[in-house]
């Protein structure tokens, strides 16, 4: 690994145009200047004893992280929370300069038999990790603009050098310009047996089987009804809703994330779509 230390901000300060028409049709937002914060760091911190597994008392860290979005200024302040959490895991930041400062310095060590105070334990700045196994961090963010939607999405990697393995994850948010405010399922459809919805799912839509998210792989306990996913996501032409679950929510982690698609025919036909959920479906002459 031969990577030069680099601890950069690229961020400019740019007006969000507001909208405040009633009822925005798709089509009527144009796309919002987008910007990249990036950073990089890389430092070498000292253990009071001996480290298991790195066999020495020097153990490197470093962190990346690569996230394209817009400026937040302009949002609410309960969804600049949420994304600043969302990017960083970070809900007591301000901003996502802040967070990412914070993310930078982060030893990912919590053995205080081993470090005296992991969240400030003494660095030393060095170009390129020296040491393995190390523990390292990386985010990447990026947006996906569509109308009145803007569909943030993170995905993250994480490992220790002394874990049995590395965690990886991916989170989504959905901002919808026309109201300020963050989509939630509950805005979309009716929840109160979505986790019966789902399992069907598994059954019915095909896509499901096709990329290998099928109920045989399923903890017991779930697989006659699933638990409030993690998150969801809405494909770019809005004819897919796919809701996910995190690493172990729902199956071992040598299965991976999973995911259950539910195309828009059969969302329309077997859930019950809120007047919301009918518009940003565009589902309103069909149903």
């Amino acid at each position: 690994m031969n990577k030069k230390l680099s601890l950069t901000f690229l961020a400019a300060a740019m007006m969000l145009v507001a909208c405040h028409q009633q009822e925005p049709r798709q089509g009527s937002f144009q796309p919002l200047p987008i910007h990249k914060v990036q950073g990089r760091s890389c430092f070498e911190i000292t253990a009071n004893d001996t480290i298991p597994i790195v066999d020495g008392i020097h153990l490197d860290v470093e962190n990346q992280f690569d996230i394209a979005w817009p400026d937040l200024d302009g949002f609410e302040p309960q969804v600049r929370r949420e994304l600043i959490r969302m990017a960083f895991n970070d809900s007591t930041s301000a901003t996502l300069q802040e967070a990412a400062r914070r993310f930078l310095a982060r030893t990912w060590v919590e053995d205080d038999d081993l470090f005296s105070n992991s969240l400030s334990a003494k660095h030393r700045k060095i170009d390129s990790v020296e040491i393995y196994p190390y523990n390292y961090a990386t985010v990447h963010g990026e947006v996906r603009q569509d109308g009145n939607l803007l569909h943030f999405t993170v995905n993250d990697e994480f490992n220790v050098a002394y874990a049995a393995h590395g965690i990886y994850g991916y989170r989504s948010l959905i901002v919808d310009r026309s109201t300020g405010r963050i989509v939630r399922l509950s805005d979309l459809m009716d929840t109160t047996d979505i986790g019966l919805l789902l399992i069907r799912a598994l059954e019915e839509v095909p896509s499901n089987r096709a990329n290998g998210n099928t109920i045989t792989s399923l903890d017991g306990q779930y697989q006659s009804r699933l638990p409030m996913p993690d998150g969801f996501i809405i494909d770019s032409t809005r004819s897919t809703l796919t809701a996910f679950y995190d690493l172990y929510s729902v199956q071992s982690y040598a299965f991976g994330m999973f995911f259950v698609d539910m195309s828009l025919p059969w969302l329309a036909t077997n859930a019950t779509l809120t007047p919301y959920g009918k518009t940003i479906f565009a589902t309103k002459e069909t149903l």
